[in-house]
């Protein structure tokens, strides 16, 4: 009896080609804006998902929703946990927040 080995090729998925603001990666999020000037959150949209998208840098919390008025919004009204930015900045090698 003889055994047949058969070697599994992982599927290709296609990446939209448009990169995020300051990267040369692609990104399925193309961040267009910041909510202020020295926010760490940044507004975009995610094409993939066809939402306006609201990203934290410092905790990486988010907001998606169909309704750009309601990103702003949650941009604006932000407030980072200060012990999880903490936290993610002591494991992502950042100084803390």
């Amino acid at each position: 009896m003889s055994v047949r080995v058969l070697a599994v090729r992982p599927r290709l998925v296609p990446i939209p080609s448009f990169p995020a603001l300051g990267s040369s990666r692609p990104s399925a999020v193309l961040f267009v804006s910041s909510s202020s000037g020295t926010s760490p959150v940044r507004v975009g949209w995610d094409e993939l998902r066809g939402l306006d998208v609201a990203v934290c840098f410092s905790c990486a919390e988010s907001f998606a929703s169909s309704h750009v008025a309601g990103v702003d919004d949650w941009a604006d009204g932000h407030r980072c946990d200060a012990e999880l930015a903490a936290l993610l900045a002591l494991v992502t090698s950042r100084r803390a927040a």
